[in-house]
């Protein structure tokens, strides 16, 4: 009981040198901690340090210690971690790539209400990659997602409106989930709510307005970097 109630209390020290002000010296304080608290059976530190030594925080980046630190949390049964081991299988960061043993973790990560790993396991479905291909249980894990303020899915479950995919097509929903996207800042979704503008799909035609979300789209692509 000692060794996890200070275990918990180095691991909200290591978490507040992440926030505000955030600077090299308090990310590396912050790791330093992190590494104490997981050493002590904290598997919130390892989900953190995973993510400290994915992204350089504190640290130099490691594909292979984040993907181990992520795993050991994973397995502990933390959802952001299992979301985060099936992202390392599906694109085959530091392990090799395999999209069957991203869809298991995944679907463990799902189970738990994690936003993230819903999209990915809806877009596992949708697509046919590491399971059977099923539209409807893609578009049900994207919408759930969507719901819980996940951008792409969002984009996405307007996507499945405008085609048909794993559910009836709607233009006037496909418009309403891209213009949710699109106001996020998401620039397909701009370039989908100019082009439904312009073509009167789910909504009433305005040139005006398909010009104005045309250049926003090119904007947000041109910020991102993308052409």
């Amino acid at each position: 009981m000692r060794n996890r109630n200070q275990a918990e209390t180095l691991f909200i020290k290591a978490k507040a040198n992440f926030g505000e002000p955030r600077n090299e010296k308090r990310y590396r304080t912050g790791f330093k901690v992190l590494k104490m608290a997981a050493e002590l059976g904290h598997t919130g530190a390892d989900e953190w340090l995973g993510a400290a030594y994915d992204y350089g925080l504190g640290t130099r980046p490691n594909r292979l210690r984040a993907f181990r630190h992520y795993l050991k949390a994973a397995k502990a049964g933390n959802a952001n971690a299992q979301y985060h081991v099936g992202v390392f299988y599906f694109e085959g960061r530091a392990v090799p790539k395999k999209h069957r043993a991203a869809v298991r973790w995944f679907i463990r990560a799902a189970k738990q209400q994690d936003p993230e790993a819903m999209h990915a396991l809806g877009c596992c479905y949708r697509f046919g990659w590491g399971v059977k291909r099923n539209m409807l249980r893609g578009f049900e894990l994207e919408l759930a997602a969507a719901r819980k303020g996940v951008l792409d899915a969002q984009f996405s479950v307007g996507v499945c409106f405008s085609r048909g995919e794993g559910v009836e097509s709607n233009s006037e929903q496909a418009f309403r989930w891209y213009l949710k996207a699109a106001g996020r800042g998401h620039a397909d979704a701009a370039h989908n709510v100019g082009h439904f503008y312009e073509m009167g799909r789910g909504i009433r035609p305005n040139t005006r307005k398909a010009r104005t979300w045309y250049a926003r789209a090119t904007k947000l692509r041109a910020m991102s970097g993308n052409s």
